[in-house]
């Protein structure tokens, strides 16, 4: 068998194709695969067929030789079992090579989606909630391989089954044939309509379901503010009506999925009696044989069968490939361009950094940054200061790189930094951030993610210069406590780690935002003595909101509404009536 798959790339960018279209081009990817699903679904299905034609023929010798088990019956009967065990094997080879291609399509769907993630601008997760871009990678990517995984090889033999049942009744009873295709749209139109129904009914439960989970979600997160607002009773109540919401929809849709089994049971029913009426008249007529008039009824009842599938198979592959639009629409996306690869690095010497005419805004019709000028000293210590909103961490992540300029340039020791690799540039800048970020592992991968290379003793060193080694001790495995789920650390100790991290990583420039915010005054006192030592001989950005924290700071950037209106050190800001004078005599 074919195991290996091609992975041609597909430019989904620039495709107009419909989600079912993309993903039968994912399966094209492997064609070997697909034809031997083919081959399978036939041979499987046609023996499956073969067999009723058998039994009517065994039925007929029996008749004939008046109940007498004859040689030829035997040889019949032995036939038969080897048809159903070849069409068993045959069957159960078509589930395994469906779910085997269905799986790999869906992890090469897992990876494109993830990889097309981290590739996607910032821009794109200001416009998104994260839940709904984790929604896609997990909800929506399970519901397709359920689609494929269970919808396909029933598809493929439903299909096979219809025409292979067609074409064998037609050979025995052309009029019989007629009359089940008659009642063909009958029975088709009502399974549509109840699983149409039911689907409509388990989405909107779905929905109230999220709903009522969310609900319960936040109220259990914020239940010291619930009961601080005594709004508990509030709450009560919203969730008593999301609950009968939940109640109505659940009801309703166990109602119309209970009907799909009877009522499809009562057509089917009603189309084998009227099959066999028609059969046991023309049986009479002798047109038929008691054999002919068997045989026919296991088609008509095998006829029907794969309709009734059929129809839920589409419910499903409806909601498999409303996930997979949902999917290819992330894939469509347009990610921040590659790089050419002889781009080169950036060489940081002294640090120096020019702010020549930058102009950007996250909405072109609302504009944030004009004509911004400003020249930074290398290895000085940097303070950026303003109200909410002034545009503090917008400059940051314009030096960063997380951003590109609308127009005007950022140099670093005169290197234009849209003119180096992406990954230099941030290579060379160290962040603490005040949201904190830890992954789930041990405290020692955590702050050796930033330096692989650092030892056992330059960790345990940098954590005691900042006074964490001490709680990172207490801890019942010290530095190999697993954090990131189920924290055992509070918010300070956590920011410390972060602290820790970046002082690993050693970079020639710091970006600090707010670092210290949930430490308290006395370890905030010692972290800041292990930041002074840190910042020598380095270019430091501090984004500061107390400004008691910068009042060393060799320059200070005074931002409003994106715009740098002050600049200079703090005692000769402090000289003049300007915008930073009250803001810092307004905190003190």
């Amino acid at each position: 068998m074919n195991k290996s798959v091609d992975k041609p790339q597909i430019d989904y960018r620039s495709s107009s194709k419909s989600p079912f279209k993309l993903l039968m081009d994912r399966m094209l990817r492997a064609p070997g695969q697909l034809t031997e699903i083919i081959i399978c679904a036939v041979l499987s299905n046609f023996l499956i067929l073969l067999g009723p034609k058998l039994i009517g023929q065994a039925i007929d010798l029996l008749v004939a030789d008046q109940g007498t088990i004859t040689g030829q019956f035997i040889s019949l009967t032995l036939i038969l079992i080897v048809v159903f065990v070849f069409a068993s094997a045959l069957n159960w080879l078509l589930g395994l090579l469906t779910s085997r291609i269905s799986a790999k399509i869906i992890e090469d769907l897992r990876a494109d989606i993830y990889n097309h993630i981290e590739k996607l601008p910032l821009s794109y997760f200001d416009s998104v909630k994260y839940g709904s871009i984790s929604s896609r990678i997990s909800t929506d990517i399970d519901q397709v391989n359920d689609g494929l995984i269970s919808g396909l090889p029933q598809l493929f033999s439903g299909v096979v089954s219809l025409i292979g049942s067609l074409y064998f009744m037609f050979s025995i009873s052309w009029q019989v044939t007629l009359l089940i295709i008659f009642l063909t749209p009958i029975i088709m139109l009502v399974s549509r309509t109840i699983s149409r129904n039911s689907y409509n009914m388990y989405s909107l439960e779905a929905e109230q379901r999220g709903m009522l989970n969310g609900l319960a979600e936040e109220t259990i997160a914020g239940q010291t503010l619930v009961r601080t607002l005594q709004a508990d009773r509030q709450f009560i109540e919203q969730y008593r009506k999301l609950n009968q919401e939940l109640y109505r929809y659940g009801q309703k849709a166990q109602f119309y999925s209970s009907l799909t089994n009877p009522s499809t049971r009562l057509i089917n029913a009603t189309s084998y009696i009227l099959c066999g009426a028609l059969a046991s008249y023309l049986a009479i007529k002798g047109e038929l044989t008691v054999g002919q008039v068997g045989s026919l009824l296991f088609y008509a009842n095998q006829f029907s069968k794969p309709i009734n599938e059929i129809t839920d198979i589409i419910t499903q592959l409806q909601a498999a490939l409303a996930s997979a639009g949902k999917i290819f629409a992330i894939l469509k996306i347009e990610p921040v361009p590659s790089e050419p690869a002889d781009m080169p690095d950036l060489k940081v010497d002294q640090g120096a950094i020019k702010f020549d005419q930058v102009y950007f805004s996250y909405d072109k019709n609302k504009p944030l940054i004009e004509n911004l000028n400003a020249t930074i000293p290398g290895c000085s210590k940097i303070a950026i200061v303003g109200p909410t909103g002034a545009g503090k961490t917008t400059l940051v992540n314009l030096l960063m790189r997380f951003y590109n300029l609308d127009s005007g340039s950022i140099l670093i020791d005169g290197q234009d930094i849209a003119q180096v690799t992406r990954q230099s540039v941030r290579r060379n800048f160290g962040m603490v951030l005040q949201d904190v970020w830890l992954f789930k592992g041990t405290i020692i991968e955590n702050l050796s993610f930033a330096n692989p290379q650092a030892t056992r003793a330059e960790i345990e060193a940098v954590c005691k210069n900042i006074e964490a080694d001490q709680f990172i001790r207490r801890l019942e495995h010290g530095y190999e406590t697993i954090i990131g789920e189920h924290n055992v650390l509070s918010h300070g100790q956590q920011q410390l780690l972060t602290v820790a991290r970046v002082m690993l990583q050693n970079p020639p420039m710091l970006i600090l935002d707010e670092a210290t915010s949930d430490i308290d005054t006395m370890t905030e006192i010692r972290v800041q003595k292990a930041f002074h030592n840190l910042m020598q001989g380095r270019t430091s950005f501090v984004i500061a909101h107390r400004l008691s924290t910068i009042l060393d700071a060799d320059l200070i950037l005074v931002m409003q509404d994106g715009n740098i209106i002050e600049q200079g050190n703090f005692r000769s800001l402090m000289q003049t009536d300007s915008f930073f004078k009250s803001l810092y005599e307004s905190q003190f």
